[in-house]
């Protein structure tokens, strides 16, 4: 052997040409060791030969018949799959292959390379080492870099959110003064507006009393047109007026111990006589005893029915019922009208929201819900929906009243 080839093969950039000249002195046109990869444990081209080689799952056929018979024949495609090549493989030292192809040369006649054989894999092995050892520490500095840079993207963050929650603080102050403004406004100009409103009632009975021995039609129309707007009016007013209670948390309640059935019944009847479009069936109506504001919760009764006939403008009927479970009392208002969009359903009891696909067709301030809900809040009670295409239910609980329950809040 040439051993001006043999120091060629030790030097990285020199070593496959070297390889090859040393297979040409065994009659043959390839020289390639392999050794195990311990970061994966598969044999793979010794480090300075081609890593790359055509028909892996043949050449691994090849190299694992090797190691078991020490000594293996076959062909093999390379350097391309059109090439296919006599191919002797040895096995050598810590599961490594040593491969000659091009000729089929006996382990006595490639002896002396044999015998050096072993001091390539140990310099190959400490060759993949340190690459290995470098390949890493690159991965390091990189994952090092990457994570400087991520700390300082954090603590650009950490400022930029500091500055955001100060501002979200600040805007937070400005807005609460802001509403303690409105609210204070809308109580002013609530009291402010009763005092004509109420003349304007007064006027109108008195003009109702004048009415009744005048036979036009149209003038009488008018009038109940004016009566109904003042009526329009004075519950916009009373909505702005409970608003600014119940923020101020002023809001009074007369509390007696009466018939929920009565109540349900008796608002029914009321709102009955005017909504001549449709039909209001009671299904059931158990006679149950409650503990709160009688008139505060005619006002959610009220507000409720009439929500359901105005917005089912299509529709002839609304069910009402009430039913008993678990010391809970629950009164259900059934519509059969457009319903309420699903991701709508958390904002309905909002301060001042409405459907948005019915705010343009029907006025309101969009008040009512939120003070019904504030209502039967105070009443230990709750309130919900559940709606579809089909309609709406509107629904509230109230617990039902127990001498005892009430002789332990007394004590």
């Amino acid at each position: 052997m040439d051993l001006k080839v043999l120091a060629d093969i030790a030097k990285y950039e020199k070593r496959f040409d070297a390889a090859i000249k040393l297979a040409n002195s065994f009659k043959c046109s390839y020289f390639i060791p392999f050794i195990i990869d311990p970061e994966i444990g598969v044999l793979l081209p010794a480090p300075g030969f081609p890593q790359t080689i055509p028909n892996g799952d043949v050449w691994n056929s090849f190299l694992q018949s090797t190691l078991t018979k020490k000594y293996y024949s076959d062909r093999l495609p390379y350097p391309d799959l059109e090439n296919i090549q006599p191919a002797t493989g040895f096995a050598g030292p810590e599961g490594s292959v040593m491969v000659m192809l091009g000729g089929r040369p006996k382990p006595r006649e490639v002896a002396p390379l044999l015998d050096l054989f072993p001091l390539l894999v140990q310099l190959f092995t400490q060759e993949q080492a340190f690459k290995t050892a470098e390949v890493r520490v690159e991965l390091a500095d990189k994952s090092a870099a990457k994570a400087e840079k991520l700390a300082n993207t954090i603590d650009l963050m950490r400022l930029k959110l500091k500055e955001l929650l100060v501002r979200q603080k600040r805007d937070k102050n400005d807005i609460e003064v802001l509403m303690e403004k409105k609210d204070e406004f809308m109580n002013v100009a609530s009291h402010e507006l009763k005092t004509p409103i109420a003349s304007m009632k007064a006027y109108l009975q008195i003009l109702n009393t004048k009415l009744t021995s005048v036979n036009d039609e149209g003038i009488i129309d008018l009038f109940n047109r004016a009566n109904k707007q003042v009526d329009k009016i004075t519950v916009l007013v009373n909505e702005l007026l409970d608003v600014t209670k119940i923020q101020a948390g002023k809001m009074e309640y007369d509390s007696a111990v009466f018939d929920i059935s009565e109540l349900l019944q008796e608002v029914v009847t009321q709102v009955q006589v005017t909504a001549q479009s449709h039909h209001i069936n009671v299904e059931k109506n158990p006679s149950v005893l409650v503990e709160g504001d009688r008139h505060r919760l005619d006002q959610v009764i009220n507000n409720l029915l009439s929500n359901s006939i105005k917005y089912s403008p299509n529709a002839d009927k609304v069910i009402v019922c009430s039913t008993l479970a678990d010391d809970q009392v629950k009164v259900v208002i059934k519509d059969f009208g457009m319903g309420i969009p699903e991701d709508q359903h958390k904002l309905i009891f909002d301060r001042f929201f409405r459907v948005s696909e019915t705010s343009h067709r029907y006025s309101g301030l969009g008040l009512g819900l939120y003070i019904s809900a504030e209502i039967i809040k105070r009443h230990h009670g709750q309130i919900g929906l559940e709606s579809s295409e089909k309609g709406s239910e509107f629904y509230f609980t109230l617990p039902v009243h127990r001498p005892d329950r009430a002789r332990d809040k007394k004590g």
